[in-house]
């Protein structure tokens, strides 16, 4: 799909069918996997619409998938979060496929902080000031950030853009004053040292 992120812009999208902003959010994907070198995850609609997340990438074996809420592609308000998702998930594939199908090398440090992550990942439920602050979070987060900000000239002229983007800000700094917060001035180290002692449990069993 040619030009995929004008297809976000208001006058456009909000013309589209909920199948037709699906299919965009597809092409957005296969266009990101370019780049990342990776094969394209299929992008799902979450069968519950009481599911309380924007969207989520899940890897059962070779099965991946990036499941998103219906109201990403109901909502037209939402439509730069639908953006953001398809970023922020596509990233952790992007981690994942990258720690799982070779062995990090010995100098690839943050592939190597992105496999313990992994095996020692902490859900929102489980601690959310720990899933906010984790590596592969921070990663897919500042990530997301850095690609909305090279997009904030071709939407500058779209506010819900702006909030999205602003929003995304907030997260990932709140994240880290709550991270302080909770863990004082020392937190990165004892969040990092949880999901090393979590991933060695997880490697026991």
């Amino acid at each position: 799909m040619l030009f995929v992120y004008n297809k976000f812009k208001s006058k456009k999208w909000t013309k589209y069918t909920p199948e037709k902003r699906h299919k965009v959010l597809t092409a957005l994907e296969k266009k990101l996997a370019r780049e990342q070198h990776r094969d394209p995850i299929p992008v799902v609609v979450h069968e519950d619409s009481r599911w309380n997340c924007y969207g989520m990438f899940v890897a059962r074996g070779e099965d991946k998938k990036i499941y998103i809420h219906e109201n990403l592609l109901l909502d037209p308000r939402m439509r730069f979060h639908a953006l953001e998702t398809i970023i922020h998930e596509g990233r952790h594939a992007m981690q994942y496929i990258k720690v799982t199908e070779q062995e990090p090398k010995w100098y690839e440090f943050k592939a190597k902080r992105w496999k313990e992550n992994w095996q020692g990942y902490f859900s929102s439920a489980e601690d959310l000031t720990i899933y906010n602050n984790q590596e592969i979070e921070r990663d897919a987060q500042k990530y997301t950030i850095k690609k909305l900000k090279r997009l904030a000239g071709k939407y500058r002229n779209e506010r819900d853009f702006a909030f999205t983007l602003e929003a995304n800000i907030n997260r990932y700094e709140n994240a880290e004053l709550q991270a302080v917060k909770k863990y004082g001035p020392f937190a990165r180290w004892r969040i990092n040292r949880r999901v090393r002692k979590k991933a060695q449990k997880n490697n026991k069993h």
